[in-house]
């Protein structure tokens, strides 16, 4: 049943010229999944938000990548998918994405062409704990751009999320975290205007948060933590050009 799964989610489409689209509905522990999607109008999604979930299991890998092939602003590329499970690594690029290194996280680089228009979105709802996520949108550098939006909600212990959305077109971030000990690294850079909401709530242990603002134009962040422990926990803000 595991290797049928498997094969059944080994995915790699290229160079389709409309509406790419997977859904997916996965249930079993120790997967390696790994969706490539280039054309336009990518879209990898299933139940958001809603259950049954859409991938169910512990100690899975998800690596899913998109981009459109061409330099249009109608174009776009979508995910959207909600897990239970602990132990899992989802690695999300959308776009020119390079994730770079976390230090609890894997490292994962991936790079396209730079003729990507953008408008990237990723919603994403995870339960349970010892959970990565990294999520990467970039755009290319050719004009025609659109903006990079996620919304992210996790729910668990231990947890570590880290987005970067980087070059042209404006870039939003909502992301809530509910639990203990989680570790959150937040980067938005080059021009358009950087808009981050972040909503973190621990119990008996701290969480660690760094976000990251660079652009000439327009840096805005609401941040609301709840720390229940005495030591307090570790924030970090930087905004510059």
């Amino acid at each position: 049943m595991k290797t049928l799964l498997i094969l059944l989610l080994s995915i790699s489409l290229s160079n389709v010229a409309y509406a790419n689209e997977v859904y997916i509905t996965q249930s079993g522990d120790d997967l390696d999944v790994n969706i490539s999607q280039d054309g336009r109008n990518n879209t990898i999604t299933k139940n958001i938000w809603t259950v049954p979930y859409d991938w169910e299991g512990d100690d899975n890998t998800f690596d899913l990548r998109q981009k459109n092939t061409r330099n249009n602003s109608s174009d776009s590329n979508y995910q959207g998918f909600h897990i239970d499970g602990n132990n899992n690594t989802v690695r999300v690029g959308q776009g020119y994405a390079d994730y770079g290194t976390l230090a609890t996280a894997a490292t994962q680089e991936w790079d396209t062409d730079n003729h990507e228009g953008g408008n990237n979105t990723a919603m994403v709802d995870i339960h349970g704990d010892n959970n990565i996520l990294n999520i990467g949108q970039r755009n290319g550098s050719l004009g025609n751009f659109n903006g990079h939006d996620v919304t992210a909600y996790i729910y668990g212990d231990d947890n570590t999320a880290r987005t970067v959305q980087v070059h042209d077109g404006a870039k939003d971030l909502t992301l809530t975290l509910n639990g203990d000990d989680h570790t959150l690294y937040v980067e938005q850079r080059n021009t358009g205007a950087h808009n981050a909401t972040i909503n973190l709530t621990n119990g008996t242990d701290p969480y660690s948060f760094s976000l990251s603002q660079n652009s000439t134009t327009a840096q805005n962040y609401s941040m609301t933590g709840t720390c229940y422990t005495s030591g307090g926990s570790s924030v970090s803000v930087t905004q510059g050009d």
